[in-house]
């Protein structure tokens, strides 16, 4: 196989996982058609990915022995579901989203046993990173699911510090290591987000009604606040008013004809 089969055959492998998820597992049909981009593990972007992020990131290595590729993938949320997430009282998350959130990390948990088994499988060896969720103390993760996705091709932050693929930033990233021979993707050039390219929109910003997200900077600490509240409600700390309700939840805006 080829190592331009193979990303074919990882991204078909995704795809069929997270389309075939709801039937097999009773949840809703919720999740768009995922995509998929692979990083060398020594880009000099996931190298300074300590001091891009924070000291003490995790690095590639610190998973499995002498990898050679993070597989990074978006899974997008449906239009539908992130409609529902606007114009809730008091500003809360939808109970939906809520639920959406908590059932595509625990696909995600399945998905990724799933790669490092079917890898294994072909002769390769994978490992899925973890520790990988937010550190409380300094409110930023040990293991950017973003900044490997940009690292892997898939997109361009936003002034909501979201990821803004082909297909949007409504949606969850997550990604494993393997030591597959296939050529890495190359970083976006072209930037998605309409503020940062044109000076234009700032929708997110607007949505963000505690003033965590503003044109100058992100305050990590009041969006927290903002999420703990969701949290004493449905059981998980999430907001989601930055993904959705903007030009760029399903789309690159770029991209609109």
């Amino acid at each position: 196989m080829t190592g331009i089969e193979l990303k074919e055959k990882i991204l078909e492998l995704v795809v069929e996982y997270v389309k075939a998820y709801p039937v097999n597992n009773g949840t809703p049909d919720m999740w768009r058609m995922p995509l998929v981009g692979f990083a060398d593990v020594n880009d000099p972007y996931i190298r300074a990915l300590p001091e891009v992020v924070a000291k003490g990131h995790q690095m590639p290595e610190d998973f499995m022995e002498h990898p050679t590729v993070v597989i990074s993938y978006f899974i997008p949320f449906t239009k539908e579901l992130a409609d529902g997430n606007i114009g809730i009282a008091d500003h809360a998350a939808s109970e939906s989203w809520a639920d959406a959130y908590k059932i595509t990390n625990a696909m995600m948990a399945k998905l990724n046993e799933y790669l490092v088994e079917e890898l294994k499988g072909m002769g390769y060896r994978a490992a899925v990173p973890t520790n990988a969720g937010m550190h409380t103390d300094i409110l930023k993760s040990f293991w950017s699911q973003r900044h490997i996705a940009y690292a892997a091709g898939l997109g361009t932050f936003g002034i909501n510090n979201m990821l803004i693929t082909k297909d949007g930033c409504c949606g969850r990233y997550n990604s494993i290591v393997a030591d597959i021979p296939v050529e890495a993707d190359k970083h976006l050039e072209q930037e998605n987000c309409l503020y940062k390219s044109k000076g234009l929109c700032k929708k997110c910003v607007q949505n963000c009604f505690s003033g965590a997200l503003t044109t100058e900077g992100f305050d990590r600490r009041r969006c927290y606040e903002t999420c703990e509240k969701n949290m004493e409600r449905y059981g998980v700390d999430v907001c989601g008013k930055c993904v959705t309700n903007i030009p760029c939840a399903f789309i690159a805006p770029k991209a609109k004809k």
